[in-house]
């Protein structure tokens, strides 16, 4: 079977320049092209609105752009880790968490670190004014934190922009909180040494109307708690410092041993390639261009270089010349002073008004709005067709499945007696003597092109089965189906997907036995989980008591989050907070309601709160009163569910429910919830009224949720209402 061979591009970080190249493919995709985002962070804050946030003038969401989206939308795997060492002869990036993974193509949009951060001591009340996600989390912290009887003492080092508009912020708000002083430190003899005099003496304008002290010529040679030490041996007391020196070169870059120049910055040509490694292209302030080593490092370069790398990686993979990017002399300046007014500056040309600020702040917020989500209510969808064969020439190279497993860091288990370490046509285990054994097994196709976070839910979705029936698992057997496609890239794929599975199981006590693997037409991934119980401790769905309280441990939504996720229409905190969720294991509250004495028990899955609920009810012979209002949604699923978003599942469970006598007489607002198929769901279990409040304070205190949403009633047997 002939593959069209596809150049896997990897963006390393959420840049200006990155957003408009994921923009850019989401509009027009590249065929040859698979693509992978790899960052820490599932928002690139927009770094010229965040003095505007500092200062109260914007919430921080208005100045971010939602990366994890937008990579949805452009057909990209979204990463949320971050890379620790580049190998560019081997064409591979080493990940914090993930195992590692290969590029073809590396761009390179990562930010870079404030100069001399090194003399700044943990011990010092400071932020490090880059990268900005974290300054700005750092600073707001600061600022929650109780004022000094004197009064906040804020030095801000460096007379930079950046310096300087951070300095009009939090002059705002000690201005606001009535005491204080906010004090700007530079080696300079003016503020914006690198504008046009007329710009420097407008800020120093701008510093005594706000009544900001500007102290010029000094070198700062040490930060620590007891405030900014001077060269000349002054002290500066200070509750709080922010650190906005000059820029230096990302760490990253050097400690992979790519080209760098004297300050530590990417050294690449006019086309944003690297000159040692031109399948390494970088833009924004982590790189140096050789025609212009001076360049200053400014959002505005970034910004413009984002449709010049674009142009460049299509023109590589379709073997043509690139173009070189040609910055322009000089540029617009705007510099937010925090109180209505801004300071413009061109060339000669300075001045302070509000009619500055305008311009500002429609320039800042038109450009964020370039790269927000589509609205809720617009779902139109591509779809991808594959066609493949199959049949039983459908298998994973063995080769490729002998080297995923070679680098997997396989744990001994004293209950294994042939597993993974010895592989054989069969596992052997054991478990406990005197206890019954239990199987079960889950599989789904993966809700995310991040295998690595599919196989850690892949695990505790299957695992979760034991822990409803009371269980303890003893040993997982894996089953993934790959796509077909290059050896290189199927072998990665099962790498990512075991290495994740191995990091929850690990949490879980559960060894990693052995498995099967074979190649598809579209990826399916879960396991056959085996466990022990106690003959007198087995859950079952049946046993629930009229008079009995239902009770469920996990919110609701994943559906309806995950299909808006992988559609790129979902908030990125809400497919976070859908992630954590899903990675929270059963086997805690699972012991928890074992000792409180629990009647029935099952977990919530694919066929949502409204079918497991209906089993239990006619295992039991009961009926059930649902609280509507009781019911928890995870964040985003109700706003979902109620602009027309729906899982590709929720209709089949809605027509399962409506057509049994456990139909629910409900709002279709909570219909649509308990009927929103769950990926790792919850625990809903029926307890004694009288152990609520006991189990209700064990829940919590091991940091555990626990929401009480209805009762068991007399009545027919399934009988539901809500």
């Amino acid at each position: 079977m002939q593959l069209m061979r596809q150049q896997h591009l990897v963006l390393a970080g959420g840049g200006h320049a990155h957003v408009h190249v994921l923009k850019a493919l989401a509009m027009r995709p590249e065929p040859a092209l698979r693509l992978t985002v790899v960052s820490p962070h599932s928002y690139a804050t927009y770094s010229g609105m965040v003095p505007g946030v500092l200062a109260g003038q914007y919430r921080l969401r208005a100045a971010q752009i939602d990366v994890r989206a937008l990579a949805a939308r452009a057909g990209a795997t979204f990463v949320a880790d971050r890379v620790v060492r580049i190998d560019p002869r081997q064409r591979m990036l080493h990940l914090h968490e993930r195992p590692p993974l290969g590029y073809d193509l590396l761009a390179l949009d990562i930010g870079s670190q404030p100069s001399a951060a090194n003399r700044v001591a943990e011990s010092a009340p400071a932020a490090m004014v880059k990268p900005i996600e974290v300054a700005a989390a750092a600073i707001e912290a600061a600022l929650a934190a109780p004022a000094p009887p004197q009064g906040r003492q804020v030095i801000v080092v460096g007379a930079g922009a950046g310096g300087c508009e951070i300095a009009f912020a939090l002059a705002a708000r000690v201005r606001a909180a009535g005491k204080g002083e906010v004090t700007v430190c530079d080696r300079a003899d003016r503020p914006l040494v690198t504008r046009h005099l007329r710009t420097s003496n407008a800020v120093r304008r701008a510093f005594e109307t706000h009544g900001i002290r500007f102290l010029a010529q000094v070198v700062v040679v040490r930060v620590d708690a007891f405030g900014v030490r001077l060269a000349d041996g002054r002290v500066l007391p200070a509750s709080l410092v922010v650190w906005a020196t000059g820029a230096a070169g990302p760490e990253l870059v050097a400690r992979s041993g790519l080209p760098v120049d004297e300050r530590g910055f990417l050294r690449v040509n006019d086309d944003l390639r690297c000159m040692e490694f031109p399948e390494i292209f970088a833009a924004g302030d982590c790189a140096t261009l050789e025609s212009y080593p001076d360049l200053p490092k400014a959002g505005v370069y970034a910004v413009r270089q984002g449709p010049i790398l674009v142009t460049n990686l299509r023109a590589v993979v379709r073997d043509r010349r690139t173009r070189p990017f040609r910055p322009q002399r000089d540029f617009l300046a705007l510099l937010n002073t925090g109180d209505g007014r801004a300071i413009l500056s061109r060339g000669a040309l300075a001045f302070r008004n509000r009619i500055a600020w305008r311009l500002k702040d429609y320039i800042d917020r038109r450009f964020v709005s370039i790269y927000e989500r589509p609205s809720l209510a617009d779902r139109e969808k591509m779809g991808r067709p594959m066609i493949a064969c199959g049949g039983c020439a459908a298998k994973v190279g063995a080769d490729i499945l002998s080297r995923a497993l070679a680098r997997l860091d396989l744990p001994k288990s004293e209950g294994v007696i042939v597993g993974l370490r010895e592989p054989d046509d069969a596992a052997v285990f054991a478990h406990p003597p005197g206890t019954l054994a239990v199987a079960t097994t889950d599989a789904f196709p993966p809700f995310s092109d991040d295998l690595y976070l599919v196989g850690q839910v892949a695990a505790n979705n299957a695992a979760s089965d034991l822990y409803a029936m009371g269980a303890e698992g003893s040993a997982a057997v894996a089953f993934v189906c790959l796509p077909y496609a290059q050896e290189s890239v199927a072998e990665q794929q099962l790498e990512h997907f075991l290495s994740g599975a191995l990091a929850q199981l690990r949490q879980l006590d559960i060894p990693l036995v052995g498995g099967h693997t074979i190649a598809g037409e579209q990826t399916i991934a879960g396991f056959s989980m085996h466990g022990w119980v106690a003959a007198d401790g087995i859950l079952r769905k049946s046993g629930a008591r009229a008079g009995d309280a239902l009770v469920l441990t996990k919110p609701l939504g994943t559906g309806v989050i995950l299909a808006a996720a992988r559609a790129g229409f979902a908030d990125a905190d809400w497919v976070e907070a859908a992630h954590v969720s899903m990675l929270r294991s059963n086997r805690g509250t699972m012991r928890l309601l074992k000792r409180h004495g629990v009647h029935a028990c099952t977990d919530v899955t694919g066929f949502g709160l409204a079918g497991h609920l209906s089993e239990m009810l006619r295992a039991s012979g009961t009926g059930a009163q649902l609280r509507g209002n009781a019911i928890p949604a995870l964040p985003g699923a109700v706003a979902l569910l109620s602009a027309g978003w729906r899982s590709s599942f929720h209709a089949t469970n809605e027509r399962a429910v409506s057509a049994s006598a456990a139909a629910p007489h409900a709002t279709s607002a909570v219909l649509d919830l308990c009927v929103d198929p769950q990926t790792s769901g919850g625990l809903l279990a029926a307890v004694p009224a009288a152990v609520v409040e006991a189990l209700r304070a064990d829940f919590s205190a091991a940091g555990e949720d626990l929401f009480v949403i209805g009762e068991v009633v007399e009545g027919a047997a399934g009988t539901l209402t809500a």
